[in-house]
């Protein structure tokens, strides 16, 4: 029980101060509700029995200090204010209601926001053993399990403890006859509890699962959508979701069904409760008529007001044990990265850097001379041997060269290390003398990527080259430029809409080349001035690569090139050449002495 309320209270932190609030305020309520029904039963004897007053030394000093004239003017009064106060509590609840939910759907919002920084700024060695469809899952429907099915009822069913609490005092108060009543009700109460929690449990991660296969399913079916109807294998898809949405309802239902339960046993032992206390009120207070008409008045109030409090405590209870394996998702991935990043998880103000970033300003590594690698080492986790063994290589500002090698030679590798997207576990990258470690966000402000299969949106061409960039501070000048410089301008004639035409998913209305130079644009548009291109020509025909190479030629000695080849056509014109084998550079020279001279 600790250890849950300790990685609930992790989670939530930075919003600790609103549920103090509600805390003080749950309490009033609690207080609020006992008084209301403990005013009843005074209301009931004066009614029956108008003596009580004199009776009773508390309402006989207001009756003599409010200077009431009758008995009758007194019990009108009373039952006004008893009226008034029940307005109040009903006013009190309302807003404390409206209070949770507002804080919970807030937080809500909050958690996926935090949840999708700690993945954008997670090691790319996190995403590389991490499924997307998980993470979707984690920042959409875990985020929304938590808070709807884990933490609001949670505070509600706090909201049920004092009031719960408040009426058992008040019940315990009035007869002590309750006591044994009560105590059998609780323990009927906590063995329901028992029996269910580790089902509750294990339906409910199997539910999660079931709900992440399915995102899965539908990425992979509807990504492919090509191969998947040219193959034939829709059944394959269909059959998997099938499955999983069987899986999804068993496990769902079964957690509903039982998770009510405790309100149906709650309603037996509360009619119980009632009849068994009035048969032994009456034999014990025969004599006493109108005592036992008060007494049963609060009874049958209280217990009408417990029967839903105690029934959604339980409920809430089990509903939170179905959905705990949320939060052991959750914390566990909140955790990794603050562990792997101490500064990831934060709270979230937009940082002086972003803002640069969103207004066209960066900060950007003074790159005059040379790029220098000295002795670069890396070991992905969890390998035993080196993808990069002491690489060592210069570039120089405006060069082009050309990695070169078989698969698995370390050219991705080598390349992603440049990126800033792994760290190697020795050595060095300094531009001009400086490393770029000491500032990893403005070295990758130098740099512009273009992979084998570029990223397009399903938004305009505009947006796609402008990626990331707000349409009011997209420059239009600069977007020309780059439109040009990679020969689009005659595409954006062709398309109906100009730059202002939907590309679809993925850019479907682009042929290959038209992607890749679209990717080009992209890295000319944020102005860097060291291009990755990663294989940029693999996947295209003969002459479609020709005509991106003439774009990547005509880039020669305004930028600082890096191209990893598939085709050794690619790099004819690159100044140097360094050709991997396993994670070493084997050989480096001019194009003529490393590729033509074997």
């Amino acid at each position: 029980m600790l250890q849950f309320f300790s990685k609930l209270l992790y989670i939530i932190r930075g919003y600790r101060k609103g549920l103090l609030l509600l805390l003080l305020l749950f309490f009033l309520l609690g207080f609020m509700e006992s008084a209301s029904v403990g005013l009843i039963g005074p209301f009931i004897a004066i009614a029956t029995d108008p003596t009580f007053i004199s009776k009773t030394p508390i309402l006989q000093t207001l009756y003599q200090q409010l200077g009431f004239a009758s008995n009758t003017q007194f019990l009108q009064l009373f039952g006004l204010c008893i009226i008034s106060f029940f307005y109040l509590k009903i006013f009190i609840g309302f807003r404390v209601t409206q209070y949770v939910f507002a804080y919970g759907f807030t937080f809500q919002g909050r958690l996926s926001l935090r949840l999708l920084h700690s993945y954008l700024a997670a090691p790319y060695t996190f995403h590389l053993k991490r499924n997307t469809a998980t993470l979707i899952q984690c920042v959409l429907k875990d985020t929304e399990t938590f808070c709807n099915g884990l933490l609001m009822p949670l505070l509600t069913s706090i909201s049920n403890i004092f009031v719960t609490i408040g009426l058992v005092i008040l019940l315990i108060a009035t007869s002590p006859i309750a006591v044994i009543l009560i105590s059998l009700c609780l323990l009927f109460g906590y063995a329901t509890i028992r029996v269910l929690k580790d089902r509750l449990w294990r339906w409910g991660k199997d539910g999660s699962d079931a709900s992440t296969e399915i995102i899965r399913t539908i990425n992979h079916s509807l990504g492919g959508i090509k191969e998947t109807r040219i193959i034939g294998c829709e059944q394959y898809f269909e059959k998997q979701l099938e499955f999983q949405t069987k899986k999804m309802a068993t496990s769902t239902t079964k957690a509903v069904t039982f998770s009510t339960f405790p309100r149906y046993l709650i309603e037996g032992l509360f009619m119980t409760f009632l009849v068994v206390f009035t048969l032994l009120f009456l034999l014990i207070n025969r004599e006493k008529p109108q005592m036992v008409t008060s007494v049963l008045g609060i009874f049958a109030l209280a217990s009408f007001r417990l029967m839903p409090a105690v029934g959604n405590l339980l409920g809430t209870v089990n509903g939170v044990r179905y959905n705990s394996y949320v939060l052991d998702k959750l914390y566990l991935d909140l955790k990794e990265q603050e562990e792997l990043d101490s500064k990831i998880l934060v709270e979230i103000p937009l940082s002086s850097d972003t803002e640069k970033q969103l207004h066209g300003k960066r900060s950007v590594v003074p790159f005059l001379n040379e790029i220098i690698l000295e002795k670069i080492t890396y070991r992905y986790p969890d390998v035993e041997e080196n993808a990069l063994n002491e690489i060592s290589l210069t570039i120089k500002r405006g060069q082009s060269i050309g990695l070169i090698g078989r698969s698995g030679a370390g050219k991705t590798t080598l390349v992603d290390v440049i990126l800033g997207l792994l760290t190697p576990q020795s050595g060095d990258i300094q531009v001009d003398g400086k490393s770029i470690y000491q500032d990893l966000r403005s070295w990758q402000n130098l740099i512009g990527y273009v992979p084998q299969s570029i990223f397009l949106t399903d938004d305009t061409l505009e947006r796609n080259i402008a990626f990331g960039v707000p349409d009011h501070l997209i420059d239009a000048e600069k977007l020309q430029q780059a439109i040009q410089s990679v020969q689009l301008s005659e595409l954006v004639e062709q398309l109906p809409d100009g730059i202002q035409t939907v590309l679809g998913e993925r850019g479907v209305r682009l042929s290959g080349g038209q992607r890749q130079r679209v990717g080009i644009a992209r890295a000319l548009y944020h102005q860097r001035e060291l291009l990755v291109l990663d294989e940029a020509t693999a996947a295209l025909d003969n002459e479609t690569e020709s005509l991106v190479s003439d774009a990547i030629k005509a880039l020669g000695g305004n930028k600082t090139i890096i191209i990893i080849a598939h085709r050794l056509s690619t790099i004819q014109h690159c100044d140097r050449i360094y050709k991997l084998e396993r994670g070493r550079i084997l050989q480096s020279g001019s194009y003529e002495e490393v590729v033509l001279e074997k």
